[in-house]
């Protein structure tokens, strides 16, 4: 039985003569794989290099492979990577990406501590967790929150981190855009979904929004060994920067 042809999207079914062929079969009979079928390895090396959160279809994409056994693969990498080893597997907005290990995170910030753009500072936090909270939200309803006459600067600069985008114009007069959140801003305080932010009731009073952000501990910056955002850290704490 011939193996099918690269590049399509390989889910298990039948074979030619009616034997049902799974998606583990498949990895094993395709040419890309004849270098030992270590699929765990070469989804190691694909999340390693792209520097960025891969889902199952841009994996899909990359392998030829169906879900079935790109979920096999992810989770024996993910065992692989759970004894002592420096790297870590993270599933975060809907995708996975590697990290590095918290055991060596203070020999990792010894390293980051030239090379990082810069945390954020107390007023982007401030925004950013207004509209994490609340979005989408316009400048005016932000400048409204947080008592300001002005949150341009804000906005602005967290849009140039990638951490929130345009999210459409609000169906009032005039038809201000509002501002909601990104996959990147999960990244950055390592959560799965917006629904792994903290609970506001767990504060106490004040700007509960704020207190909620600031007490996630996001991980490394985006600076890495295969370019922007190709290593990130597990568990490094947040901190402050002069704007």
């Amino acid at each position: 039985m011939g193996a099918p042809a690269h590049g399509g999207r390989r889910e298990g079914g039948p074979a030619a003569g009616g034997v049902p062929v799974s998606d583990s079969e498949i990895f094993h009979q395709d040419p890309l794989w004849d270098e030992g079928g270590d699929l765990p390895g070469a989804l190691e090396a694909l999340l390693t290099a792209a520097g960025e959160v891969l889902d199952l279809a841009r994996l899909r994409e990359l392998t030829g492979l169906g879900d079935g056994a790109l979920q096999q693969g992810i989770e024996k990498l993910q065992e692989r990577l759970s004894g002592a080893c420096g790297l870590r597997l993270l599933e975060v907005g809907g995708g996975w990406r590697m990290a590095t290990s918290p055991v060596y995170r203070e020999m990792v910030a010894r390293l980051v501590t030239t090379t990082r753009s810069g945390k954020l500072t107390p007023a982007q936090i401030e925004a950013l967790a207004i509209i994490a909270y609340r979005q989408p939200v316009t400048i005016t309803e932000l400048n409204a929150i947080r008592g300001v006459t002005s949150s341009a600067n804000q906005v602005k600069s967290l849009m140039e981190r990638q951490l929130i985008i345009p999210a459409g114009r609000k169906p009032v007069v005039g038809r201000p855009m509002t501002y909601a959140t990104t996959q990147a801003f999960l990244l950055h305080f390592g959560l799965k979904s917006l629904h792994d932010l903290p609970q506001l009731e767990d504060f106490g009073e004040g700007r509960l929004e704020v207190q909620a952000l600031a007490a996630l501990e996001p991980p490394m910056p985006e600076d890495g060994l295969f370019g922007e955002g190709a290593m990130i850290h597990e568990d490094l704490p947040a901190g402050e920067e002069a704007p």
